[in-house]
């Protein structure tokens, strides 16, 4: 991260917050205490009126009204928000779901039109479903934490991802997939993928992969085709469409 990048970050950071510590501002930032200080300073000189209690305890906060600013989001943390508030629409209506939805229809509104397409892409290619059947949710755990971050990265670059598999009858195998989607069917999650070795689609489910490592080697454009030929039924079955 650029550290133009990161002072926007502080400032984001700061505004949503009514007082934090250096401490938690340097962790959450991955740079030294001595490095958030500077970045401070700077911000200070940007004209931020930023106070704070000295000592190893004291409060760093940011003063006055700060009101609705622009806040600098990543084309990832937009696909989060996104993601996050239209699973929790399709699975149920919630108090605030109007207002979430209308905010974000104003933020895609707000970006550009490249962001905005490649928002609608990835939307399209995450399917969500019915819930699980009492018996996968008996069964289904939490993906590999290591899983998340590579899989976002082959799922979002057009990468190919490796793993290891333990399919419902305990085989273990090493697989190469192309993953062209993603499907729910709360709480579980799983991957519509091409099966390289194999040459066909087949769907894995996350929590039963394991060493998960990304294959930059390998690229793919989407099949939408494919994902929709894994649906199960594609009438009840539909996609996050943005």
């Amino acid at each position: 991260m650029s550290r133009a990048d990161r002072l926007m970050d502080l400032a984001d950071l700061l505004r949503g917050r009514d007082e934090t510590t250096v401490a938690g501002l340097a962790g959450e930032l991955g740079v030294s205490p001595r490095t958030l200080y500077r970045d401070l300073a700077a911000l200070r000189d940007r004209g931020l009126p930023i106070t704070g209690e000295p000592g190893r305890g004291g409060g760093i906060r940011l003063e006055g009204s700060r009101g609705l600013t622009a806040v600098h989001l990543s084309i990832a943390e937009v696909v989060a928000m996104w993601l996050a508030a239209r699973l929790s629409g399709a699975a149920s209506d919630l108090p605030w779901s109007e207002a979430a939805r209308s905010g974000l229809a104003k933020l895609l509104g707000s970006l550009t039109r490249a962001k905005a397409a490649e928002l609608r892409l990835l939307c399209r290619r995450v399917i969500v479903g019915p819930p699980a059947s009492d018996a996968v949710r008996g069964q289904a755990g939490s993906p590999p934490s290591e899983l998340l971050g590579r899989l976002e990265e082959a799922f979002s670059r057009g990468m190919g991802l490796g793993f290891h598999y333990t399919d419902r009858e305990g085989r273990r195998t090493v697989r190469r997939v192309e993953p062209h989607g993603l499907m729910v069917e709360p709480p579980a999650w799983y991957i519509l993928a091409r099966d390289l070795d194999k040459a066909e689609p087949r769907t894995f489910r996350m929590d039963r992969i394991a060493r998960p490592r990304v294959l930059a080697e390998i690229r793919f454009r989407p099949d939408f085709a494919m994902i929709q030929a894994q649906l199960p039924d594609p009438k009840r079955w539909r996609p996050l469409a943005a």
